[in-house]
């Protein structure tokens, strides 16, 4: 049994422990969620479920086991066992019997939740399965093959395994892959007209006003530009500390050398920026919080912005932005933080 595997079965079992010990109306309502969320997080998350939810099962309808050979308990020849002819028989509770019974219901329950999210990934079967993030959310998700997807906020992939390629295409937002090796199967993440293959790597693919950027952390991958490149065998190589942008238009840009601390910062919560608005600079920040800022002064959005801030953290934004030399004005509302100018 591998490891990801190993890790699902005990996961698994984690949860059936948890949820066999409560009756439906004590599990709270975060707990559906996070189980919920477990389960789509991969196949193998419901199968091993459903194998423990079987194996549970089948052990209780087994209606022999006082016919089951355990062996004799050694105990000494000059010690007999006496009973006392007026004391009550004791009877057995019947704890054993609702314990059981709420452990079918949770099992009903949970079966039902599992139909509903099977039904769900076969009706994706030809489309892929769809893996998505909202505003403010970062999720880590790992794939059947063991690959683990990190998903930035606002990011939507499809995930479409085939018997000899693993392909995701990432249809907006960003995402760093640590893809499981497996040379006879090759791992192509397509974002708009681009794509990027690999067989065991880390690297990262951005889609955004630039283009697509792919910047690679380990190993090596081959970009290509268009499907007629892909086709032709015309494809860009890139190794580790290696980026390259393929705009919309236009020509590729050269490959360039990268700190990849920095280029790939995002992946660990912080944002990079060199020389870029403010406009730009507030969008970025809008997409990792919930509380949204906005900028209603025209020259100050169009301000230049140079610095590594952390993603989730609006409040030092702000205190850079008082600091920059022009008078500021920041008002908080019920709606979020706008930024501006005092009235002239």
């Amino acid at each position: 049994m591998n490891d990801r595997r190993t890790r699902a079965t005990h996961e698994a079992t984690q949860w059936w422990n948890r949820l066999s010990i409560l009756k439906q109306t004590e599990v709270s309502q975060s707990d559906r969620e996070s189980f919920t969320e477990w389960l789509r997080e991969s196949p193998l998350h419901v199968s091993e479920f459903l194998r423990i939810a079987h194996v549970h099962d089948s052990l209780e309808r087994f209606n022999l086991w006082d016919q089951v050979e355990v062996g004799a308990i050694d105990e000494p020849g000059n010690v007999v066992q006496l009973r006392d002819d007026d004391e009550p028989v004791v009877e057995q509770s019947n704890r054993p019997v609702e314990v059981r019974s709420r452990v079918r219901l949770w099992a009903v329950a949970a079966s039902a939740c599992m139909i509903a999210i099977l039904g769900a990934w076969f009706a994706l079967g030809l489309r892929g399965d769809l893996i998505e993030s909202k505003q403010a959310e970062r999720r880590q998700v790992m794939l059947e093959d063991g690959t683990v997807v990190q998903l930035e906020p606002e990011t939507r992939l499809r995930v479409k395994y085939e018997d000899e390629l693993r392909r995701v295409e990432l249809e907006q937002g960003r995402a760093l892959f640590r893809v499981a090796k497996n040379p006879q199967r090759p791992f192509v993440v397509s974002a708009d007209e681009t794509s990027v293959r690999a067989v065991g790597t880390a690297f990262g693919v951005e889609t955004g006003s630039r283009g697509v950027v792919v910047t690679v952390a380990e190993g090596k991958v081959a970009v290509a530009d268009s499907p007629k490149a892909r086709s032709s065998g015309a494809e860009i190589f890139l190794t580790a500390g290696q980026q390259v942008i393929v705009p919309d238009s236009g020509t590729v840009a050269p490959v360039r050398a990268v700190d990849t601390t920095r280029a790939l910062a995002w992946a660990q919560g912080q944002l990079v920026f060199e020389n870029d608005t403010l406009a730009d600079v507030v969008q970025e920040f809008n997409r990792y919080n919930r509380v949204q800022l906005s900028i209603t002064d025209a020259q100050l959005a169009a301000r230049k912005v140079s610095g590594v801030f952390d993603a989730t953290d609006s409040e030092t934004l702000l205190a850079f932005i008082r600091q920059s030399g022009n008078e500021v004005n920041i008002t908080r509302t019920e709606a979020g933080i706008v930024i501006g100018t005092p009235a002239r």
